[in-house]
């Protein structure tokens, strides 16, 4: 009995020893697992981060700005908003053409029966003796020159704004290099670390130090990868898409400005003061013309018949209505004009040299600007390089420790940031400077929804554009 007990007991220690042994193992698995990605978290990142890479780089395009800008001019079209405007302003220059419409009069007097009655039929028409027909084509003509102005400035406002996105695409781009370029110098960085915390010769809080800076590499590098998706989706939505799969192929990274002058020569504000100055010039002419008596002709027929004899009497009658300007001149309305058109030719000579001043400032911030870019990238990222590699591989073999190998990395990562942020101010300066040289208010294309604020003001003028009054 007892014998049979032991052999019980027996097996149900080995039992138990069985199941500690492979737990055990289980929780050896588990936390060299965690060990792993506790001290080589990029792997577990990188691992991410492929898994979605392949797809997008096998589909990846190559898109200049010129053929990104084409396509956005293409799916921008479809509105149809220039074809209306433009019937606006047609229809517009008919309408200020037409003659005034005439009036026709019927008058009777007397209904009484057995008493002489009349009968009188009349048609009144206003002349056009001193051309305020002609002085409101004039005026119409002017407000169709005004769309295809109002188009150009919409292109340019347009371009702008594709510009702009375009470069933002462009600098994260660089921003993804170079935080790539610092997750692999933190990796080979911790790499090493690891290799001296096995031989002994450092503490494990120098391990530590060394992985929360790689964390924070890994969590930048997502952040830019982040950044850049959303930045390509936004330039994407202006042609009526969200693929992020392209590249912007920027050869050159540094904005040029070899468009300036001739922007300058086309600035579309300075075209908009100058055709308002033609406007108010039409108005007067208008204003001028409409204060002058057209008279208006007036043609009946009157019938009498007398009671009397029972007989009727036809007579055809022609009149003039002359109208006395004697109070209402039009002289105030004159005057107001006027006041405008002097005002408008002061607005444009003081607007042209105080917009010049702005642009002649920004670029010489944008020389000052690639002056340091040129320093940062040529002379100072390089010979960080140099140095980081070199106090790395001497903390490898023992020579420096880990806090001069920190510095130097954290002074590479440093420059290779500036770098970006160098060249993040060029491209907005280099847009505010073609804004004010088109005549353009560079907030109004240095946003991710510009284009989508500039459309919304473009139908909204559309629907309220001015009906120019003819002849009634």
């Amino acid at each position: 009995m007892s014998s049979s007990l032991n052999q019980r007991i027996h097996a149900v220690e080995q039992h138990t020893r069985k199941n500690r042994t492979q737990l055990s193992l289980k929780w050896s698995v588990l936390a060299l697992a965690l060990s792993t990605a506790i001290l080589s978290p990029s792997i577990a990142a990188e691992s991410l981060l492929d898994a979605n890479q392949p797809a997008t780089k096998a589909a990846q395009r190559n898109l200049n700005f010129e053929q990104i800008l084409q396509d956005v001019k293409q799916y921008q079209a479809g509105t149809g908003v220039w074809q209306t405007q433009q019937g606006i302003a047609e229809a517009n220059v008919k309408q200020a053409g037409l003659w005034s419409n005439p009036s026709i009069s019927i008058q009777q007097t007397d209904f009484r029966s057995g008493k002489d009655k009349e009968l009188e039929f009349g048609v009144s028409q206003k002349l056009d003796i001193f051309g305020q027909r002609r002085a409101a084509v004039k005026l119409a003509d002017v407000q169709a020159s005004q769309v295809g102005l109002n188009q150009e400035l919409y292109n340019a406002q347009l371009e702008l704004a594709v510009k702009y996105l375009w470069s933002q695409v462009v600098v994260l781009e660089l921003e993804h290099d170079v935080v790539q370029a610092q997750l692999k110098t933190s990796q080979d960085t911790l790499d090493a670390t690891r290799l001296r915390l096995k031989a002994g010769s450092i503490a494990q809080v120098d391990l530590d130090r060394t992985l929360m800076a790689h964390i924070e590499n890994q969590r930048l590098f997502q952040q830019t990868e982040l950044s850049l998706a959303t930045a390509k989706r936004q330039l994407a939505n202006l042609w009526g898409s969200t693929d992020n799969r392209f590249s912007t192929q920027a050869s050159n990274v540094w904005p040029q400005q070899n468009d300036l002058q001739d922007y300058l020569q086309n600035n579309l504000f300075e075209r908009a003061i100058q055709l308002d100055i033609v406007r108010q010039k039409a108005n007067i002419d208008y204003l001028k013309v409409s204060n002058r008596p057209n008279p208006t002709v007036n043609l009946g027929m009157v019938q009498s018949k007398s009671a009397e004899t029972n007989s009727t009497d036809n007579k055809f009658r022609v009149g003039i209505d002359i109208p006395l300007n004697i109070f209402n001149r039009q002289q105030y309305s004159l005057r107001i004009a006027n006041a405008k058109q002097d005002l408008l030719v002061k607005q444009q000579q003081f607007y042209k040299q105080q917009n010049l001043n702005a642009i002649q400032t920004l670029t010489a911030e944008l020389a000052g600007l690639k002056q340091q870019f040129d320093l940062v990238n040529q002379r100072q990222i390089p010979l960080s390089e140099t140095v980081q590699e070199k106090m790395l591989l001497g903390f490898k073999v023992g020579k420096y420790a880990i806090t001069d190998v920190q510095q130097a990395t954290m002074q590479l990562q440093d420059q290779r940031l500036n770098k970006v942020q160098l060249l993040k101010s060029a491209w907005q300066k280099q847009i505010d400077a073609e804004s004010l040289a088109l005549g353009i208010e560079p907030s109004m294309v240095s946003s991710s929804d510009a284009l989508n604020q500039i459309n919304q003001t473009l139908w909204k003028d559309t629907n309220n554009l001015p009906a120019v009054v003819g002849a009634e």
